[in-house]
């Protein structure tokens, strides 16, 4: 990564706000932030390197990219590999296939309402260790099922590039429907034919560069892209919280829904599970944030005072008597 690349770090950065301040000052109103100090007890902060992992799980076959590998050999093939756009290490089963590791780490205070919950087995994919080796990562893509994500780095380092939902990145070509996405065939080249770009666009990209011991929040429908700077672990999870459940509310109905939900085997009736799971655990939720949304909808288009006694086509003021 050339130093320019790394220079710009605009993101909001926090550390010991309380789960009103993140629902208020970043979830409700959709922005990311990056959170210090939030998973300071985490065993895993401690004691997950490439030899505790080894020994503890090293035979274990996780999932990297369309395969599966003993996790010795992945880091093997992450020593040797000189490629442009290494293999990635994202296993969603690995706190079932070891359990002590999903006991090492703890969802953060401000994210612990997760409403896909209510499906139980049946919830889409949503947690997963990630490893990988500088230079691998993430193209642009959004998360899946409109949820939220946040991601904990516990060891390395990660660079951040976030659009948000109204903005597509330069050089991305999502298809009409949203099924498909045509970006750069690797990162690095992103970075070279495209970055320089956004620095005079009005709406710039969100950055950062998210080192061990802290977490993102990436609300949903945002664009990232994410590439490690060194050998990294981390661990995400994607979640539905109240502030975001009319969006995967929307996303599960769509009429090409089926093609579009990730992470789960029943794609055609996922809406129609949730919809009932979400009335039987918690009975008239959706019909009060459907009205709470109309209503603030419905004051944000309520004329001001100066709009409300100012002729827009004549240019001046008018009063009633």
């Amino acid at each position: 990564m050339k130093p320019e690349w790394l220079e710009r770090d605009n993101i909001v950065r926090k550390r010991g706000i309380s789960v009103e301040e993140f629902i208020n000052g970043f979830e409700e109103p959709n922005k990311p932030v990056l959170l210090e100090g939030c998973m300071d007890n985490w065993a895993a902060l401690e004691k997950w390197n490439r030899d505790y992992l080894v020994d503890l799980c090293g035979d274990v076959r996780l999932a990297v990219g369309p395969v599966e590998m003993k996790l010795e050999d992945y880091f093997c093939y992450s020593d040797q590999t000189r490629e442009e756009r290494p293999l990635y290490l994202f296993d969603p089963k690995f706190a079932e296939k070891v359990p002590v590791l999903g006991s090492e780490y703890e969802v953060p205070v401000y994210f612990r309402e997760d409403l896909f919950s209510v499906l139980g087995n049946e919830r889409p994919d949503y947690r997963w260790i990630i490893i990988g080796p500088g230079g691998s990562g993430s193209s642009f893509h959004i998360d899946p099922n409109s949820t939220s994500a946040w991601n904990a780095v516990i060891k390395g380092s990660k660079k951040w590039v976030l659009f948000p939902p109204d903005v597509v990145p330069p050089g991305v070509h999502p298809s009409p429907d949203g099924a498909e996405v045509a970006c750069p065939v690797s990162i690095i080249e992103w970075f070279m034919n495209f970055y320089g770009a956004t620095k005079s666009w009005k709406k710039r990209p969100i950055e950062c560069i998210c080192k061990a011991g802290e977490v993102i929040f990436v609300p949903n429908g945002w664009w990232h892209l994410v590439i490690n700077l060194e050998e990294s672990i981390a661990i995400t999870q994607n979640y539905v919280s109240r502030r975001n459940l009319l969006n995967v509310w929307d996303f599960l109905k769509k009429p090409n829904a089926s093609t579009l939900i990730s992470g789960t085997r029943d794609r055609v009736n996922l809406y129609d599970k949730f919809r009932n799971a979400i009335e039987a655990s918690f009975p008239g939720t959706i019909e009060q944030l459907t009205r709470t949304a109309e209503e603030t909808a419905a004051l944000q288009k309520k004329p001001s005072f100066w709009d409300s006694v100012t002729d827009s086509k004549a240019g001046a003021f008018k009063f009633s008597f």
